[in-house]
Order: C-alpha cells, then sequence, then structure tokens
C-alpha cells in the first residue's frame, strides 16, 4: 500500500529540514485522550524571514471588498484573494453571498487554471456557508462537480468525500465517500489523511484504508507544511492547533506553541497573539516573559486588536513594563480602529477611569459609545451610560425621555446598573402607577436573580417615600429587613470609635466593614481606609491595596475629608481634611466645590489662600449643574433679602431641566402655583428618603399652606425614625408646634422613647409636659421622677432647667412636687454643682420661702456668686438686694454698679429698678 502515497509538490528546503526532526512514535506528549497519537512533529529551526502575509483586520478587508466596483480584481496574489473570500463568508454569508460568486468570476477569467473544478467547489462553499440548499440542489452544483472523476484533484476528492457523507447537493452515499477520502488520502491530501486517522482512532476505520496512523498523520504535517510560500503560515498553524485540541494527536502545549511560534516567525500575525496568549495564560505551560511581550508586540504592531488591548493592558497597570498611560491610550485607540466591541470597549472604559487626566478627550470616550451601541452584540452597560451622557448634556428632566430609551435597552439586555437607574427614572416621573410597579419588578429581579443588594435601600425608600400612596409601610419595611439581613444597611461608626477599634475585640465589626467598604460606598471606604491607617497592626501592602481600591471611586476623599474634620480639635489638624477636599477638587471638579466650599464657610477659613470670591466661585460649579444647596450658600452669601430671588433667577433654567431636590425646593418660593406642583413633584420622586428630607418637604408644604401635605410627610417621616434620639425629639417638637396640647400624648411618646435610649435632652420635654396642667400628660408623680434622677446623675446635667420649669409651674403643680421631695435640698444640690444658673434659682426659691433673716442673707449670697460667675438675670437681683438691704447691708454705689452691668447686658429689671430708684446720680 506504500508504494501509492505520492505527493505532488516536491520538499523543499523547509521540508527537508523538518523532517529530519521527525520523531513519529516520542511520547512526551500529555497522554489525555487514550484514542490519540502520542507524536511529535516538530518545527525546523530557520532563521526568521517575513514570508506569510499577514491577515489584515476584519474592518479592511470588509472595506476593500464594499468598495469594490465588481470588475478589475484588487491588485493582491489570487490566494490572499481566496483568503479574503473565506473570511467574508464567515463574516456575512448571506450579505456576501453575491459579492463571492462575483470574484469567483472574475477569478475564472483572471485565471483559466482556476476555471473549472476549482471554481465550481469554491461556489458551492459559498452556497454551504449561506445554508442555500436549495440553490445547490436546484443547479446540481455538487453532481457537476463530480463528473469526470478521472480528473479530480485530492482536495476535490476530498471535498467530495464530504458532501456525499453528508448528503449535501447529492443522494448520501457513504460508500462513495470513503472511496473518494481514500483516493484523496493515498493522494496526499492532508485534510483526507487527517480525516482517515481520526475515524481510524475513532474505530470507524473505512474500507481500503490500513495505513498506521502514525505515519499518516505525519504525511499529513508534511503535507501542510510543503513550500515556504505566503500562505505556508495558514497550513501550519493547523498542525498547532491539532497539538492544542488534541483529537488525533495528544494535546501538547509545547508543540502547539512551537508551531504558533514557527508560523509567527515567518510573519503570521495572528500566530504571534497565540504564542503571547500561551505565556499570558501559562497553563501547562512554562512562561517567558521576554518571548510573551516579544511576540505580543510583533501582533501588535501588525494591528491585531486583541493584542493591542492586551498590550496597553500591561502599559495601564504597569506590568512587565513600566506603566505608561500615554502609550496605553495610544494602543486602546488603534484597537477601537477596528470597529470591534473589544477596542471601542478598553477606549471607552479607560478614558472613562482616567477623566482627570485624559478629561479633554471626553467626546471621544461618547463618540467610542456611540459606535459600540450600533453593534449587534452590544452590551448592556453601553446604553446605561449612554443615559448617563444624556442626563449630563441635557439635564435629568430635561432629558428624562431619551434617557429612559436607553434604559429600557439596558434593561432588556440585563445590565444591572440599568436596570436600577430606569428603575429610578420611572420612580421620579410619578406618573403611571404601572410604572411604579414596573420599578419595583426592577429593582426585586436585581436583587433575587442578579445577586444585587443595595438596591434593597432603594426598594425601601421608594415605597416610604416615593409611591404617590406613600407610606406603604409593610413593604418598605421588608426590603429593610432584607438589606439588614443581608448586612447591607449603612454601618453608622463615629470617626474617634474607628480610631479606637480592637479587631480582636471587634472582628465582626471590622469584617462588616472590609464588607461594606467592598461594595464601593464612599462612605464605608472611608471608614475601612481610616481604621486601617489607625491600626497598629495594620499591613502596609494591604493599606496600600485599599488605598488603590479606593481610588477607582469617586467621592471617597470627600468621605475621608468628613471624618478628618470629626477628629480634629484645632485648626492645624483641620488642614489636613482641607487638604483631601483640595485633591477631590482637583481630582473632580465642580462635583467636589461644593464640599470644599461649604467647609470653608463651616470653618470660616479666612487667610489668603481662601476668601469669599473663591468660595462664590466654587458654589457657581455645582450651582450651575443643578446642586440645591450651592444654591442656599449663595444666598447666605449674599446678605440681603432678596439674594434667593436672585439666585433663582439666575439658576432657573437649570433647576428646570436639571435641578437636584434641594435645588426643587430652593424654587418652590419663587414660582407659580403649577410650577410648584411639579417640583414638589419632582423632588417627591428623587428624594432621599429620610428623616432630614422628609421633614424639609413637611416645612416646605407648610411655607405655601398646604396642612394636608404637611401632615403626609410628617407621617412618613415618624416612620424613619429609628433609633435617632434627635429625630424623635425634633418631631416632638414640631408636634407641639403645630398642634399643641392636642398633641401632648403622642409627643410625649416621642421623648419617653428617646429617653429611654439614653438621650437626656428627652427628658426636658418630658418634664414640660408633665407640669403642663392643660395636656392629657400632666403628671407631677412623673415630673418629680425625673428631678429624682437629675440629683442622682453625678452630672446633674438637667436639674437647673428642671428647677427653673418648676418654678413657672402654679403653686398647686408645686405643692404636689413638694410633697413628694425635699425641694429645699433639691435647690442646694443644683447651686453646689456650681452652675451658675442653678445658683440663681436657688437663691430666688430661698428668697420666696424665707422664713427668716439668715435664709434671706444665704440667698443673697448664692446671687452674689451667681453674679460674679456671669449670670446676667443674678446681676440684676443681686443689685436689687443691695440697693434694698434684702439680706445684706444695703450699698447704693454697689448696687448700682452691679445694675448697670446687668442693664448693659440687656436686663430689663435692672434698668426698671435703677429708674426707679434714680441711681443715676440725681439721688
Amino acid at each position: 500500500m506504500l508504494k501509492r502515497i505520492s505527493f505532488s509538490r516536491p520538499a523543499l528546503t523547509v521540508c527537508a529540514a523538518l523532517w529530519t526532526s521527525v520523531a513519529p512514535f516520542a511520547t512526551n506528549a500529555q497522554e489525555t485522550n487514550a484514542n490519540a497519537l502520542a507524536l511529535s512533529f516538530v518545527p525546523p529551526e530557520i532563521d526568521p524571514v517575513k514570508v506569510c502575509v499577514p491577515r489584515e483586520p476584519d474592518i479592511d478587508t470588509v472595506a476593500k471588498w464594499e468598495e469594490w466596483d465588481g470588475q478589475r480584481l484588487p491588485n493582491i496574489s489570487p490566494a490572499l484573494i481566496k483568503r479574503d473570500v473565506n473570511r467574508l463568508l464567515q463574516i456575512d454569508p448571506d450579505y456576501w453571498g453575491a459579492t463571492v460568486q462575483l470574484v469567483i468570476t472574475r477569478l475564472e477569467e483572471a485565471d483559466p487554471a482556476y476555471a473549472g473544478h476549482n471554481a465550481l467547489l469554491a461556489r458551492i462553499n459559498a452556497y454551504v456557508a449561506a445554508g442555500d440548499y436549495a440553490t445547490l440542489n436546484d443547479q446540481q452544483l455538487v453532481a457537476q462537480l463530480a463528473e469526470d472523476g478521472t480528473t479530480h484533484s485530492p482536495r476535490i476528492q476530498n471535498a467530495l468525500a464530504e458532501f456525499y457523507r453528508d448528503g449535501i447537493g447529492v443522494e448520501r452515499d457513504i460508500d462513495r465517500a470513503n472511496a473518494l477520502l481514500v483516493e484523496a488520502g493515498f493522494a496526499g491530501n492532508a485534510d483526507a489523511l487527517l480525516a482517515l486517522t481520526k475515524m481510524q482512532l475513532d474505530g470507524d476505520g473505512v474500507p481500503g484504508w490500513d495505513l498506521d496512523p502514525g505515519l499518516a498523520v505525519t504525511m499529513a504535517f508534511g503535507s501542510l507544511v510543503g513550500e515556504l510560500d505566503a500562505s505556508i503560515c495558514d497550513r501550519v498553524t493547523r498542525i498547532a492547533r491539532e497539538y492544542h485540541n488534541g483529537e488525533i494527536v495528544a494535546p501538547n502545549t509545547d508543540l502547539a506553541h512551537d508551531w504558533y511560534r514557527f508560523a509567527a516567525d515567518l510573519g503570521d500575525s495572528n500566530a504571534a497573539w497565540k504564542v503571547a496568549e500561551y505565556h499570558l495564560q501559562a497553563e501547562n505551560f512554562t512562561k517567558d516573559n521576554d518571548l510573551l511581550l516579544h511576540y505580543l508586540t510583533q501582533a501588535s504592531d501588525d494591528g491585531l486588536p486583541y493584542a493591542q488591548i492586551a498590550l496597553g493592558g500591561m502599559y495601564e497597570a504597569g506590568s512587565l513594563v513600566e506603566q505608561d498611560l500615554d502609550k496605553t491610550l495610544e494602543l486602546y485607540r488603534v484597537a477601537a480602529t477596528s470597529g470591534l466591541r473589544p477596542g471601542l470597549t478598553r477606549l471607552t472604559l479607560f478614558l472613562e477611569s482616567h477623566a482627570d487626566r485624559f478629561g479633554e478627550f471626553d467626546i471621544e470616550r461618547v463618540r467610542a459609545l456611540q459606535a459600540l451601541a450600533t453593534l449587534d452584540d452590544v452590551p448592556g452597560w453601553v446604553y446605561t451610560r449612554l443615559a448617563k451622557e444624556v442626563y449630563e448634556d441635557k439635564g435629568i428632566w430635561a432629558g428624562q425621555d431619551e434617557a429612559i430609551v436607553y434604559l429600557e435597552r439596558a434593561a432588556e439586555l440585563g445590565d444591572m446598573d440599568g436596570m436600577i437607574a430606569l428603575a429610578e427614572a420611572l420612580v421620579a416621573r410619578r406618573g403611571d402607577p404601572a410604572e411604579f410597579e414596573r420599578a419595583v419588578d426592577l429593582l426585586s429581579y436585581s436583587v433575587s436573580t442578579l445577586g444585587g443588594v443595595l438596591p434593597s435601600q432603594t426598594l425601601h425608600g421608594m415605597f416610604m417615600c416615593q409611591a404617590t400612596d406613600s407610606p406603604r409601610v409593610a413593604e418598605a419595611e421588608h426590603w429593610a429587613a432584607t438589606q439588614f439581613a443581608t448586612d447591607t444597611a449603612n454601618l453608622e461608626i463615629a470617626a474617634r470609635e474607628l480610631t479606637q477599634l480592637d479587631p480582636s475585640e471587634n472582628a465582626l465589626t471590622v469584617a462588616s466593614l472590609q464588607s461594606h467598604a467592598l461594595y464601593g460606598r464612599p462612605g464605608a471606604l472611608a471608614n475601612y481606609l481610616k481604621f486601617l491607617e489607625s491600626s497598629p497592626d495594620t499591613d502596609p501592602a494591604l493599606l496600600a491595596f485599599w488605598q488603590e481600591y479606593a481610588d477607582r471611586y469617586s467621592s471617597v476623599l470627600e468621605a475621608l475629608a468628613e471624618l478628618e474634620f470629626e477628629l480634629a480639635a484645632n485648626p492645624q489638624q483641620r488642614l489636613v481634611a482641607f487638604d483631601l477636599l483640595r485633591r477631590q477638587y482637583q481630582r473632580a471638579g465642580s462635583d467636589a466645590a461644593l464640599a470644599l466650599a461649604q467647609a470653608m464657610l463651616d470653618y470660616e477659613i479666612s487667610d489668603e489662600d481662601f476668601n469669599t470670591n473663591e468660595v462664590r466661585a466654587l458654589l457657581e460649579q455645582p450651582a450651575s449643574r443643578g446642586q440645591g444647596a450651592a444654591m442656599h450658600l449663595l444666598t447666605s452669601l449674599s446678605g440681603s433679602e432678596s439674594g434667593g430671588r436672585h439666585v433663582y433667577l439666575q439658576y432657573a433654567d437649570v433647576i428646570a431641566a436639571n435641578g437636584d431636590f434641594d435645588a426643587l425646593l430652593f424654587a418652590v418660593p419663587f414660582v407659580d402655583e403649577q410650577t410648584q406642583k411639579t417640583y414638589l413633584s419632582r423632588a417627591a420622586g428623587i428624594i432621599r428618603c429620610d428623616y432630614k428630607n422628609t421633614m424639609t418637604m413637611a416645612q416646605i408644604y407648610l411655607d405655601i399652606g398646604d396642612q394636608d401635605l404637611a401632615m403626609h410627610w410628617i407621617d412618613v417621616a415618624e416612620n424613619l425614625l429609628g433609633d435617632n434620639t434627635w429625630a424623635m425629639i425634633d418631631l416632638a417638637e414640631v408636634k407641639l408646634d403645630l398642634h399643641g396640647t392636642a398633641a401632648a400624648e403622642s409627643a410625649m411618646a416621642l421623648f419617653e422613647t428617646a429617653l429611654a435610649r439614653g438621650d437626656v435632652n428627652a427628658a426636658r420635654g418630658v418634664f414640660d409636659l408633665a407640669l403642663d396642667t392643660e395636656a392629657a400628660t400632666f403628671d407631677p408623680t412623673r415630673a418629680a421622677e425625673l428631678i429624682t434622677a437629675a440629683l442622682e446623675d453625678p452630672n446633674k446635667e438637667n436639674l437647673a432647667r428642671f428647677l427653673g420649669r418648676y418654678r413657672r409651674a402654679g403653686e398647686a403643680v408645686q405643692a404636689q412636687i413638694g410633697q413628694q421631695l425635699d425641694m429645699p435640698q433639691v435647690f442646694l444640690a443644683s447651686a453646689q454643682t456650681g452652675d451658675i444658673y442653678s445658683m440663681r434659682v436657688y437663691a430666688m426659691y430661698l428668697r420666696e420661702t424665707a422664713a427668716n433673716g439668715d435664709q434671706l442673707m444665704e440667698s443673697t449670697q448664692w446671687l452674689a456668686r451667681a453674679a460674679e460667675g456671669g449670670d446676667t438675670t443674678a446681676m440684676a437681683e443681686y443689685g436689687y438686694a443691695l440697693a434694698f438691704g434684702i439680706g445684706t447691708e444695703a450699698d447704693l454705689p454697689s448696687a448700682l454698679q452691679w445694675l448697670e452691668q446687668a442693664a448693659a447686658n440687656g436686663s430689663i429689671k435692672a434698668g426698671a429698678i435703677t429708674a426707679l430708684l434714680d441711681l443715676n446720680g440725681d439721688t
């Protein structure tokens, strides 16, 4: 049988060198498939020479043939034209089918050797690629190709074997298929040799074929190497693929790599990329960074987008090469010119991530986004970002409808950020209730299916604040519980506590801090960074990692500055916080201007680096973007009653197009009734659902005279108290201001709850209500209990205030309390704390209840101590005592001195006594 083996081409120098390297039965291959041959077929050692013509990028191939006039073929070799034809059929056989048929016609006209069977096979392959079997059958093209079998080349025989085996264009005929395949195999056709060997190894041997599999594969590989011509790279990479796939020869990563490297050295850029891939992945393979960079650079220089992206990534990260962001941008730009998704994606995300350095190229980023949106396989995040661009360009209100179109597409493609943004946009419109329910479905899906946890907080806010029928308490509490159960609720912890956390004693808290930081929340990241910086046991590498991680997110520096302000004990220490805010401002521009300006005002910075004009300039940036907090600060800087209206008129158009919650409410006093309704509805649609904002809504409605909606928002606020005792006290006071004693019981419940949670300020509200004889909360016994508790408090924080309120109570109320407490001792204990107010209160109590001269004398002594301590009322009363000799010898000059000082401090009584006694010098 061996005598029938023949080759149509003579072996050239490269083949001779290769054949001396053949070891058909070597055993160094990976034995992963019992049916695969353990065969080592190594490439020859030759000097690199650019023989192959690299396959051009698809965009160039498509452009070339789009411009073709259908007449004169491009001035390239027929082999490269045929390669283009095959690639066009892979890209889109339906679109390019007619062009390919015309190219085949022109090739026939130009090359008689191509006419006939070769051209006919090319036409058949084009129809098969397009799935156009009807035309294939109607024109009997395969049958035509099969005629006159004596003149068929091995390539034609191999193709016909496949057609007969699969019944393509002819009736299926396995026997004929096998016969043709055997003929092609004995004629040395590599595809036939490999197909026959595969069938042998799988136990499906073909009659008439008994060639040793190892020899057959060696012959096939030798045939693929063949001549050192322009198409050798296309052939030898087939050998590399066989060693990579392991279907016929056992998988051998080293040999696959070496054959790709052989092709790369002959000029094949795609093979160079494959070599780089082996070193990048380094799976069952020894990585060589020098080879990696060499072949990756070759592939990149030859215009392969994925190689340009990989090399650009190295320059971006500073991996194996020195970091060079300019070089990165250059490579990503070139990759993006391919018009393919990977290059456009990398350019977009790079310019987004490095906006602080390459901000002037933002339009380039937007164009790349828009180009991505035209692709068939566009990812959802592209539409999410396009929606953001609309918001940035036109504003959240002016661009709302256009942005929602993009967000609908993003949600359809499963982008979680897009789903969340769409839900928020639908809620903000506050229109059709069905849109609200759809928003709920989108966010619920992102939580349950896509693993999103942050939307739980949004859902809580939607049900509690933003729904037109809010508060829907049960549903809101469900999502609050979900957030708590998944440990995604914000972890509130004071800055001082962060610096004192002991990981060994607070492991759970530290773990929670880290988990929240991983979510990318600025506040959480700032908290965890501050903890790491303060802990003496922190590994510097760990701190460096988290600092780099935090740099990926905006506003972290701003959150760190807040912590530094909280920790700062003096102006010098606050400079650290200001430095952080300056850095954030340099990075983010107007987005950080508000925080810097607010800090400058809060801490009255007035040195040469900061002045009012600078603050105003800083505020004008966020104000021009629709940030209402900046507008409020600009109003306060104006110093005039009309300042608010002036600021509103300056930014009215901005507010209408892009006003945030604060801006919309800022505008309400200056717009007509219909616009008020619009703005208030918008504000409700985007409100951050917390106590402060809901009470702000309530106050706005009170200001415009809408009591019902004010009470609605107060009701919402009451459901947002949580454990916030300050809010409980504030709400109780608001209720009393609005409804008086009718709200006493509700207010008392709030005060008592806050007091039970340890807020001593709440005790004052309880005490006042307990002494209000017109309220249902009147309870002298409770008042006595509070006085007793204040007495027992080492700091006696509320005692003086309680006694002051006690003195203003009616005699009957005082009597009821006096039955339960030794009030003189209570007043004495208060005075002994050193509090000047308490001294004065005790002194007045003694004066009012004195039964003898000694008690009056003690009263005046306490007044003297209080007056000397700076209490204005005590000054007036002490002057009165000196003037009339109450509890002391009369001393008019001293009395005048104290009374004049008290009058100068604003005491009306002191002035009246002075006038009454005519102590101005007339007496």
